[in-house]
């Protein structure tokens, strides 16, 4: 895993989201999820790739779900408005923990999510849960053998690992940085999808098909260009964001990374 000061560095560049993100809605006095959804489920493909790792989940009002890298926990809230489960978030960055508690405050939603500050390489919580998530994050966990192993050890039997980053298909080497998830190459670990596979089932788990879920990520790209919001991941990250994007981008229409979803069962 990336070391905090790095980390929170990268992540931790606006002082206060929430404020941020309610001065860019315009101080509302009512807030759903979809008033929030481009910024807080700032992963590609945003809302529309967090449908698509629900309809995965198989998750039900019973059930616990743990998402790992929660950010400031849109996915969670989709989780948990969608399908009833209760959701559990975790994140180093320690504002990102105190925005999303304070979003899900104000959507009346502190029942159905927590928030907790954690490093998802030592993950100490309550198991087992029923279900778990990884959104864009693995990007930043160097050992994935021994992250997954950990992540088997927390959910019950029978239950689904969603796993939904940005993965190599092409040479690594030839991405410009910095990009949304790493400064520059020393705290990218990204891999191609076969590594993924191979560290998931070393680890227990059984593992489907990767899903490269590109043409969704540009098609919601293109959908949000269309009509605009006056809150982004811009909004998030700070001044550097329109560098990520435009190289996050570059990367992704010439064929050197793919946002791929991968379903493991423990």
């Amino acid at each position: 895993m990336v070391n905090d000061s790095t980390h929170n560095k990268h992540y931790g560049q606006v002082n206060d989201l929430v404020g941020a993100i309610l001065s860019g809605l315009g101080d509302p006095t009512t807030l759903t999820i979809e008033d929030l959804a481009p910024a807080d489920e700032f992963h590609l493909g945003g809302a529309a790739a967090t449908s698509a790792i629900i309809d995965a989940l198989k998750v039900n009002a019973t059930n616990r779900v743990l998402d790992i890298g929660s950010g400031l926990g849109g996915p969670a809230r989709r989780i948990a408005s969608t399908t009833g489960a209760h959701v559990t978030g975790v994140d180093l960055t320690p504002s990102f923990v105190v925005a999303a508690t304070a979003l899900s405050v104000r959507l009346a939603m502190s029942h159905s999510t927590t928030f907790v500050e954690g490093d998802a390489t030592q993950l100490n919580l309550d198991g087992p849960f029923d279900a778990a998530t990884l959104i864009h994050v693995g990007m930043n966990i160097a050992d994935k053998k021994a992250f997954f192993s950990r992540v088997h050890g927390l959910l019950a039997p029978g239950s689904r690992f969603v796993v939904y980053d940005i993965m190599s298909i092409g040479d690594p080497s030839k991405i410009t940085y910095p990009m949304p998830f790493a400064s520059g190459p020393d705290s990218a670990f990204l891999e191609p999808a076969s590594t993924y596979v191979d560290a998931l089932t070393a680890a227990g788990f059984h593992v489907t098909e990767p899903v490269d879920q590109t043409r969704l990520a540009l098609d919601a790209a293109a959908a949000r260009s269309e009509i605009p919001s006056p809150v982004s991941l811009a909004t998030v990250m700070g001044p550097d964001f329109a560098t990520m994007f435009a190289n996050v981008g570059t990367a992704l229409r010439t064929g050197l990374i793919a946002p791929v979803q991968v379903v493991a069962t423990r």
